[in-house]
């Protein structure tokens, strides 16, 4: 025989004899009774003994029934403790029985009633994460995800790849280049807001300068944009020169200009969407090219000069040097003549060189025979002593802390 069914035969005597003898009558009953009954009840009433765990098991099956846990635990919410508590059992043993009864147990918080058809929206339709779902209800995620698979829902992966931004499909009415920015990627509408603000400054610094950000943060955020299109979108200027965009780049412009784009784009960055900049925003952008900023004007001997900038760092030694635009000098002299640091005159002589405004010649041995070192001698250029000649009385007017003027063009007589 199994020993849950000699336990059963067991309790039944047993049972009777708990309920019929009281304390004076085992007074009365002989001393080895006693010891005997002692033994027996102590093995019956033992969780520890098997005929004492097996009463409690039983005791707990006739006591939580099905419909008993429903209205206790699940309707009127008492933890699987408190119903132990209240009907002197332990903890264990009530979770035992709802395990057996196959009784959801929540550990925690209850969770908030779930429609299986608006998680299925949520989740399939709209393609949002179980960590927002869960937000919005004020469960756990693992909640969830649980109901996720009891209603037969596959999950997609978790973590970044499972956001709508990656997973989200455009309409086929968007431009391919546009979905090709968009599609599969985080940030994709950003890139295009940024290369869309960019595009309307004269360069990627003023750019960046207006956006809060380095340039170099800009750049490879182009550099990903052209990627996920392939093709260049726009030409990559030199140092403090106007950009522009590549033919590519201009059709991609005009399509971010369109009513349903921008719709697109304010939906999916909400708040964040960072403004187009004003009229005098650019205009001020375009004084930083034009002026103190910018690189200084390339002379070249038969090319005509329509606009003229020389940062301010460069102008006192240019002044100088149109004042006396017939002579040849050398570091040393500008240096005692004008106070300058011998290393900077050498630094600008050397990059009004390079752009054009100067030539310069090593001295001779002969010119100085009893000298170690040779000097080297600076002059204008003939196209810098044709522009002084031509706008002398200009250049003297103007102050030395912003020279950057459009020159007057020639006209054929």
């Amino acid at each position: 025989m199994s020993a849950e069914s000699i336990f059963a035969a067991a309790d039944t005597p047993f049972s009777t004899l708990l309920q019929s003898l009281s304390l004076s009558d085992l007074q009365g009953m002989s001393e080895i009774f006693q010891r005997t009954w002692e033994r027996s009840h102590k093995e019956a009433t033992s969780p520890t003994s098997p005929f004492g765990s097996w009463r409690i098991r039983e005791r707990g099956r006739r006591l939580f029934t099905p419909d008993f846990l429903h209205r206790e635990y699940t309707l009127e919410k008492k933890t699987l403790r408190k119903i132990a508590e209240e009907y002197d059992l332990s903890a264990k043993q009530v979770i035992l029985r709802a395990q057996e009864l196959k009784i959801e147990i929540y550990h925690g918080n209850r969770p908030q009633p779930i429609d299986n058809d608006w998680l299925r929206q949520q989740y399939l339709l709209r393609v949002r994460t179980a960590e927002e779902i869960a937000q919005d209800v004020g469960v756990s995620t693992s909640a969830i995800l649980n109901r996720l698979e009891k209603l037969g829902i596959p999950r997609r992966p978790m973590g970044v790849h499972s956001r709508p931004a990656l997973t989200t499909k455009i309409d086929k009415s968007v431009p391919l280049d546009i979905r090709a920015a968009v599609e599969g990627t985080l940030h994709g509408w950003l890139r295009l807001r940024r290369f869309q603000i960019c595009m309307a400054f004269p360069t990627a610094r003023t750019a960046a300068t207006y956006l809060g950000v380095t340039q170099s943060v800009l750049a490879l955020q182009f550099v990903q944009l052209e990627r996920d299109i392939v093709a260049q979108l726009f030409q990559r200027p030199g140092r403090h020169r106007s950009q522009r965009p590549t033919s590519r780049g201009t059709t991609l412009l005009q399509h971010l200009k369109g009513s349903h784009i921008q719709e697109l784009m304010r939906h999916s960055l909400g708040s964040n969407i960072e403004p187009m900049p004003g009229q005098d925003v650019l205009t001020a952008a375009a004084r930083t090219v034009d002026g103190a900023h910018a690189a200084l004007t390339t002379l070249h001997p038969d090319t005509p000069i329509r606009h003229l900038n020389v940062p301010s760092p460069l102008q006192p030694l240019l002044h100088h040097l149109l004042a006396d635009d017939d002579q040849e000098t050398y570091a040393a002299r500008i240096h005692t003549a004008t106070g300058i640091p011998f290393n900077t005159v050498y630094k600008q002589l050397k990059r009004l060189e390079a752009a054009g405004w100067l030539t310069s010649r090593l001295e001779s041995r002969a010119e100085r025979p009893g000298s170690a070192r040779r000097r080297t001698y600076y002059s204008l250029t003939a196209a810098t002593h044709r522009l002084n000649r031509t706008q002398r009385s200009s250049l003297a007017s103007k102050p030395i802390v912003n020279m950057s003027y459009h020159l007057p063009s020639r006209r054929k007589t």
